[in-house]
């Protein structure tokens, strides 16, 4: 009984695909074999219907999965025209993610010329007030000052180079890191960046030493 039964669901289930209609036949048929005629052509009709309708959701498919596929291409060493050349969502990591400052750029110190003049050197200091007695001087001559000043002064450049010196030397041996190559442009607008914060905060940072 059992076995009639499936055998019976598989027989109403291949007659009702072999019977299948989605189109409504016309009223205004007489005969039976212009309803006969009509029927079948319905059936072949709803046939082509899923067959294309089908063949279309699989062709759309197919699409959908071909385009959300990623393709990844490596390139070993790439030359700079290959890296300037790559898509929008492409990466190229660094061998070496940390290089120091110093290995591409170059500070110059330029210093006031009065630090580089006579009037900062032990013989014009010296000079001024060399063989002198200055306790009859009047308090507005300069050669009553003019030593501690000058020595003053000396002091101050000795210490503001000394202070660069310094301060350029911890510089080259900061890091700059990135852990993929960057554009030109992205890498010229951080390096400006860098130097501009350097360039600023040296001299208050020098002015809070010898404050």
């Amino acid at each position: 009984n059992k076995k009639s039964f499936v055998c019976y669901k598989m027989t109403s289930l291949k007659n009702y695909f072999v019977n299948l209609n989605i189109f409504q036949s016309s009223n205004d048929l007489t005969t039976d074999e212009e309803k006969e005629h009509v029927r079948r052509s319905n059936i072949i009709s709803t046939r082509i219907f899923f067959i294309v309708f089908f063949i279309v959701l699989f062709g759309l498919t197919i699409i959908m999965k071909t385009r959300n596929r990623n393709i990844l291409i490596t390139v070993e060493n790439p030359s700079e025209d290959q890296f300037k050349n790559l898509p929008s969502d492409g990466h190229c990591p660094c061998s070496h993610i940390s290089l120091s400052y110093g290995e591409f750029i170059s500070i110059q110190t330029r210093f006031h010329q009065i630090c580089s003049s006579d009037f900062v050197s032990d013989r014009w200091i010296k000079t001024i007030n060399f063989g002198l007695n200055t306790t009859y001087f009047s308090a507005y001559d300069f050669r009553t000052e003019g030593s501690a000043m000058f020595q003053s002064l000396e002091s101050f450049c000795r210490l503001s180079k000394g202070y660069a010196i310094q301060s350029i030397d911890s510089f080259n041996k900061d890091l700059f890191i990135s852990q993929e190559v960057l554009t030109e442009s992205v890498f010229q607008s951080q390096i400006n960046a860098i130097i501009q914060q350097f360039e600023l905060s040296s001299p208050i940072e020098f002015s809070t030493q010898v404050a």
